[in-house]
């Protein structure tokens, strides 16, 4: 039972095949195929994400993933000694060592800021960051949904806050594209990297990258590859090495399947179900990790208290059920699942049965 494409994305077999076609057509003439040609087919791909989503397609690229837009982003903006840089600490585990890095190699500092959970306000956050933080800050690195413990956390007023501080807001997307919406030029972000495959049928891996325009020019992929000093974004990072394009050529398949399933409405079914997982869960004694104003549409996590990580992952597998679990921020007991269209109101009863069996052990 698949209750976790929120890790790793599923395709779909309409993707697949048109996966098969993009690989033949290049294996037909490699030459030529991954010459000249795949950068107008990308630029084109690209163009097509960022309409679907309202991002500028001149400050928008693809990336291998996540991982490698945020190597990019943190490498290439201005960093110097004494500069403060703020981390949540529900930021992905990669970006929170990516920021530390990078602040050792020019003496800059990194102040981790907790976000308490279960979440409930903005304000909450706000006071932690004034009491974390008293003087000015170059950056601010958050998610817009927390990986592990899926909180839709309040940008907008966070980012007002980096602004008065003086400093920018760096965004990590990866749970955006296909589930919540993506404002980052409102919100006044510096940087926004994400992923497409984890709510997209798409294959993956396929990361993107939006700049803001003054950053349009610095920013550079953290590999030094053949086009690392075009002056054109989308050029700039579409050749990381000798790779497979198939993922990214073949997103305009994902984003088409994606529309005919929201017009549909076979995703307003599935955030429907994430309601009724939660309730379930709920009943059985897990505690959501936001209340109801910052859970995201499909994906929730859950406190388990009084039971270990391994004892909930053993228990899930058992039942053959794919879901997240794992320790939060301060070594919580979090267990997180995923809605898709294929999901249905049993899976969560499943679920939430093998749930209320460990916590009632």
């Amino acid at each position: 039972m698949q209750l976790n494409h929120a890790s790793y994305g599923l395709t779909s077999r309409r993707v697949m095949r048109a996966a098969d076609e993009a690989r033949k057509r290049i294996e037909a003439d490699p030459t030529v195929r991954l010459g000249a040609e795949l950068f107008e087919l990308l630029r084109d791909r690209t163009s097509r994400v960022a309409e679907a989503f309202g991002l500028e397609p001149s400050q928008t690229t693809f990336c291998a993933n996540a991982t490698s837009g945020a190597a990019a982003v943190i490498s290439s903006l201005p960093l110097s000694a004494g500069d403060t840089v703020v981390v949540l600490d529900t930021e992905y585990s990669s970006i929170i060592r990516a920021w530390e890095v990078a602040a050792a190699r020019v003496s800059s500092k990194v102040v981790f800021v907790p976000v308490t959970l279960p979440f409930h306000s903005a304000e909450h956050l706000l006071t932690a960051l004034d009491a974390a933080v008293p003087g000015a800050v170059a950056y601010l690195q958050m998610s817009l949904v927390s990986s592990s413990a899926a909180v839709r956390l309040p940008v907008q007023a966070v980012a007002a806050w980096v602004r008065q501080r003086g400093g920018r807001l760096i965004l990590d997307a990866a749970h955006g594209p296909g589930h919540v919406p993506v404002c980052p030029s409102e919100w006044g972000a510096a940087a926004m990297f994400g992923t497409l495959h984890k709510w997209l049928p798409s294959l993956r891996a396929v990361g993107f990258l939006w700049l803001a325009e003054e950053f349009v020019d610095r920013v550079q992929p953290a590999e030094v590859s053949l086009t690392w000093d075009s002056r054109d974004l989308t050029e700039r990072f579409s050749w990381p090495g000798t790779f497979d394009p198939a993922p990214r050529l073949t997103i305009d398949t994902a984003l088409e399947q994606w529309t005919d399933w929201q017009t549909r409405g076979l995703l307003a079914e599935s955030e429907a179900l994430a309601d009724i997982g939660t309730r379930l869960l709920t009943d059985c004694g897990a505690r959501p990790t936001a209340d109801a104003a910052h859970l995201p549409p499909r994906m929730r996590a859950f406190l388990l208290d009084g039971v270990t990580v391994p004892e909930i992952k053993n228990a899930v597998r058992a039942a053959n059920i794919r879901v997240w679990a794992g320790p939060g921020p301060r070594g919580e007991c979090l267990l997180r699942f995923a809605t898709h269209i294929y999901n249905d109101e049993p899976d969560f009863e499943s679920l939430a049965r093998t749930i209320k069996e460990v916590l009632t052990r």
